[in-house]
């Protein structure tokens, strides 16, 4: 077959129609991924992908890869019960890079046919032109590189078949609009994809592994009198089908309708600056404001504030920044990177120190600090840049009601919107979609249309109380390529934020 095929179902019926034969068919075909692939000696070092290693580097270069990819998606929507659209994807292809004199030439091709996996090889040769002698290709070894159980499954997604999947948009749906009357409009999006690659390289390396990942969400939009709020809510796993249990999806849509339903008798929020207290799971705002200035791109460019500064304090002293993409399950965890590094836990800042930077394989040997396992790609069609994966704050001492008893007046930001950070500086602006007062140490009207505004290193010297509660928020991130992450951090408080409000 040809590596990228799609087939999409539009429906106009109810979710009971759509549980039909016919769209059963569609979604529960799973082709049989990587047949015609003999890994064990298709990556050997005498096997056809050290052949298209070695048209890699037939120009020479210091770093030559072959990346392999194949995924299976599938998409659903509902909005008001009924069914807008079911999705079957099919992408499957190859990406060369050759790594000359520090520059990278980069070429793909929608297969895994050698013949063609070696002209794409030839046209990344070519991009940058003669380079670097490279003395050979590493040994190859395909039996090294085990699955870690970071990533793993009982159900594939892509083997279950449409009525399961309408039927967790369908429950999703109906427990929303019982919630409450109030309840006007809910949209509901389901997403799985099952991704199997592969990645040998001149330096040796030998990967592959598979890697699920579940998505549902809902839009929900609440209304009374000439009162409207939205409620918003998402959750992500890199697990099999088993992870969506009816309980799992009912307490899911609760949380949304209950957002929307909240906000509806929510006052216009103050302005000024104040305390703000951050709810578990509100580290989107150091993903942005404090992560990408800790990625070694920016830091050889001279971009990031934090360039050069490893060892100086950049933060309080109850201030801890991981970044790993080694914890089960989570939306941005792996066994391997795109570049085949295994996954691992890094320490960004240490109790307010500067420790380090995350990097990939290119990062690494220009600014010779340690690989860290966050070479990442979109897909196949896109060469490796440096990019988060789970980036959270550590828990600290402070119980969460601590926290915000010893707030005599200020903000407490429940969940956190979209925002705009600058890498450069590390000023943010980020909106807060659930948010109430704090007055006289306890949490009372709920509030809309707040914004925090600041920056990102000022922020992290302003925090003084951590909690011990961590959760985590799944997201997307964007930097000229889209990859799923999470961010996390536990019930904090900053002494004083910009907010800007409403009222």
């Amino acid at each position: 077959m040809r590596r990228r095929d799609f087939i999409k179902v539009i429906a106009k019926g109810s979710a009971l129609a759509l549980a039909s034969p016919l769209a059963a068919d569609l979604l529960g075909v799973r082709p049989a991924l990587g047949a015609d692939l003999d890994w064990e000696s298709a990556a050997g070092a005498g096997g056809d992908l050290a052949s298209v290693l070695r048209a890699a580097l037939a120009r020479g270069g210091l770093l030559g890869e072959v990346y392999l990819e194949e995924v299976v998606r599938t998409g659903i929507r509902m909005t008001d019960g009924r069914i807008e659209y079911i999705e079957l994807g099919l992408d499957r292809g190859g990406g060369i890079r050759v790594i000359k004199d520090w520059k990278t030439g980069y070429a793909f091709c929608d297969s895994w046919d050698v013949d063609e996996l070696k002209q794409a090889a030839g046209v990344a040769s070519r991009i940058g032109g003669a380079g670097d002698a490279v003395t050979g290709i590493g040994a190859l070894d395909p039996s090294a590189a085990r699955p870690r159980g970071i990533v793993s499954y009982v159900t594939d997604p892509a083997e279950v078949l449409a009525d399961a999947k309408v039927a967790v948009v369908d429950l999703a749906d109906r427990v929303a609009r019982e919630y409450d009357p109030a309840i006007k409009q809910v949209r509901v999006e389901y997403r799985d994809e099952m991704r199997r690659m592969v990645v040998v390289s001149s330096e040796g390396v030998a990967v592959r592994q598979e890697i699920p990942l579940l998505w549902l969400s809902l839009d929900i939009l609440a209304v009374r009198g000439d009162r409207r709020a939205p409620g918003y809510v998402r959750r992500s796993s890199k697990s099999g089908f088993e992870h969506m249990t009816e309980e799992f999806v009912r307490e899911t849509a609760r949380e949304g309708a209950r957002q929307a339903v909240t906000m509806l008798d929510a006052a216009d929020a103050p302005s000024g600056e104040m305390p703000v207290v951050i709810a578990s799971g509100g580290g989107v705002v150091f993903h942005e404001a404090v992560g990408h200035g800790l990625e070694a791109d920016g830091i050889e460019r001279g971009t990031s504030f934090y360039t050069g500064r490893v060892g100086e304090r950049v933060g309080s002293d109850v201030v801890t920044i991981v970044e790993d993409g080694s914890i089960p399950h989570l939306r941005g965890s792996f066994d391997y990177d795109d570049e085949g590094t295994p996954s691992r836990r890094n320490v960004l800042i240490e109790n307010g120190i500067l420790r380090g930077y995350i990097s990939d394989r290119l990062t690494a040997a220009k600014l010779g600090i340690p690989l860290t396992g966050n070479g990442r790609r979109e897909s196949y069609m896109h060469y490796p840049l440096v990019r988060m994966t789970n980036t959270f704050i550590l828990d600290g001492a402070s119980d969460p009601e601590e926290i915000v008893s010893a707030t005599d007046r200020g903000l407490y930001a429940k969940r956190l919107g979209g925002g705009e950070v600058d890498t450069t500086t590390g000023n943010f602006t980020f909106g807060v979609r659930e948010a109430y007062l704090i007055e006289k140490g306890r949490i009372t009207s709920p509030v809309r249309g707040a914004t925090l505004i600041g920056n990102g290193p000022e922020i992290l010297r302003r925090i003084d109380m951590v909690g011990g509660d961590t959760t985590f928020w799944p997201g997307t991130c964007g930097k000229g390529q889209w990859v799923p992450i999470s961010s996390g951090a536990p019930t904090l408080r900053i002494t004083a934020v910009n907010v800007g409000g409403t009222a």
